[in-house]
């Protein structure tokens, strides 16, 4: 049975790139044009692995990767952050999950391929990561 990829990608060219690569390898690929078609059809039939751009329409891909944490059958979904944004400022704004891989584009098809299969080799059970805390850290009184 082919696993399926779930990308969350605004430019269509990009996208189309991304998903055609994968669909002549067999892998079931949906995409999705923004941050909430993301987060739904991550929900309705959560794929193996999600490519997940930074810089969405309506969210970004932090807050995206933040609403699937949310759920117990989402939040166990390896990520790879794609983004042309600087990673270091991305990488502060996720919680530290051995599930989730970060590359800057333009980045190339070798390199997304491997981030992919790592994720894919990683145990299906692992526990999802706590969420970030809402709001700034309470400090003592």
């Amino acid at each position: 049975m082919p696993w399926s990829l779930l990308i969350v990608e605004d430019n269509e060219e990009t996208a189309a790139l991304l998903s055609g690569n994968f669909q002549a390898k067999g892998v079931d690929v949906r995409t999705a044009l923004n941050g909430a078609a993301g987060v739904e059809q991550a929900r309705t039939r959560p794929p193996d692995v999600m490519l997940l751009d930074f810089n969405l329409p309506d969210m970004t891909g932090v807050d995206v990767y933040n609403e699937l944490l949310k759920d117990p059958l989402t939040a166990v979904i390896p990520v790879v952050f794609l983004s042309s944004t600087l990673l270091g400022m991305i990488k502060r704004m996720v919680t530290d999950n051995p599930r989730v891989r970060f590359l800057k584009k333009p980045c190339g098809m070798p390199e997304i391929e491997k981030c992919v299969y790592e994720l894919l080799a990683l145990p299906k059970t692992a526990p999802p990561p706590a969420p970030p805390p809402p709001g700034p850290a309470a400090g003592p009184a």
